[in-house]
């Protein structure tokens, strides 16, 4: 975590709908939080992800900007940005 108010949260290595309520409960608390002004969440690790993981992550990072706060996908694997690309979502969160 830096300094600059961020939150860091990782993402696992198959992230997929049956962790997709966890993922959901997690990003809403971390931006609910006042001293977080930018969740980064650290994709490196992913290598698979399913499109309820994607549609999880693109919601929460419009909640995001709706609080006047920033969500951001950091560290995107070759296997994040693929499959995000796949779907057409690369440009919303693979370059947030």
């Amino acid at each position: 975590m830096s300094t600059d108010a961020a939150k860091t949260l990782s993402l696992a290595e198959g992230s997929n709908i049956a962790n997709v309520a966890d993922l959901q409960v997690a990003l809403a608390n971390l931006l609910e939080a006042d001293d977080a002004q930018v969740v980064e969440v650290d994709c490196s690790a992913v290598r698979s992800i399913d499109c309820a993981v994607l549609q999880c992550l693109l919601v929460n990072l419009r909640a995001a900007a709706a609080r006047g706060k920033a969500l951001r996908c950091v560290r995107p694997s070759e296997d994040f940005t693929r499959i995000a690309a796949y779907v057409g979502l690369e440009g919303a969160l693979v370059n947030t």
